[in-house]
């Protein structure tokens, strides 16, 4: 069973498979970025890191990095009002 979430406005997917855990990031300037960790948290973990170094690329267009940067902004608005 695939889990999708969110970090920044950027989908991932985790998934389990053969005692290993692991997560996929759609990356629109590339095939994508994926990996495997030893737990669901781990891996969850781990493609939010992914998300934030893409965000965090200079390869990325000044438009784009403003973009992740408000989504970034917006994300923490959302987590202390809650």
């Amino acid at each position: 069973m695939r889990i999708s979430k969110h970090h920044l406005g950027v989908g991932f997917e985790v998934w389990h498979s053969q005692q290993s855990w692991f997560w996929f990031v759609a990356n629109t300037n590339r095939n994508g970025v994926i990996g495997a960790a030893a737990t669901e948290l781990d891996a969850m973990r781990d493609a939010r890191m992914s998300i934030e170094e893409i965000a965090n690329s200079d390869a990325r267009p000044g438009w784009e990095r403003s973009l992740v940067n408000l989504a970034r902004y917006l994300a923490s608005s959302d987590d202390t009002a809650a």
